[in-house]
């Protein structure tokens, strides 16, 4: 299988082996009439946590290791933002957040489906985390990229629909940061909030 990322795959040749020797042990602990229940639930925690590792080094070793359509994204947003309101709005409001490693590795994964839905299990694999990535998946959304949402069975799917944005989001985001400001006054930013709604 192709790699696009050479070193997630030579960590994924090293995890195989032990993932392999876990899932055969989990086969054989349901097998054995004599297996307690906490037999099977060791051979269970032993054979997930190697799976877990080891399906991220492969779905890692199928994206690059970088994404400059996520950087050159995130750089238009902030220019529209400066753009806009760098004369009203202190410059430490006109960042744009949500640029994690784990943004970033979620926007790879749609990006590499480009048009299709994306299953959320398939995200937290690739991310590692098991509550979360529906979060992060919603927050490029708040970016303005064009991420659909649908269900099926019980299942949520994430669609990266095109590469445009959603500008008028921006000022959402303005606002957001904003609040979350400790120095300033409520006053403060009420003035400030009246700027984005002009």
């Amino acid at each position: 299988m192709p790699a696009e990322n050479e070193e997630q795959f030579e960590a994924w040749k090293i995890l195989k082996p032990t993932t392999a020797y876990a899932v055969r042990e989990l086969g054989a602990a349901f097998e054995r009439e004599d297996s307690s229940s906490d037999d099977l639930i060791d051979a269970y925690l032993f054979a997930k946590r190697h799976l877990a590792q080891s399906m991220k080094a492969l779905l890692l070793s199928q994206l690059p290791s970088e994404c400059l359509e996520f950087a050159e994204l995130r750089a238009r947003i902030e220019e529209d933002m400066k753009s806009r309101y760098a004369n009203r709005i202190p410059e430490r409001f006109l960042k744009v957040p949500y640029g994690s490693q784990v943004h970033e590795l979620l926007f790879m994964m749609l990006l590499r489906n480009l048009g299709q839905p994306v299953d959320s299990d398939r995200l937290r694999v690739v991310t590692g985390d098991k509550t979360h990535s529906e979060r992060r998946a919603r927050e490029l959304r708040e970016l303005g990229f064009n991420i659909a949402t649908s269900e099926e069975d019980g299942t949520q799917y994430y669609t990266l629909v095109g590469l445009e944005i959603d500008y008028t989001k921006v000022p959402e985001l303005i606002a957001k940061s904003i609040k979350k400001s400790e120095s300033l006054t409520e006053v403060e930013k009420d003035s400030l909030r009246a700027w984005l709604a002009e």
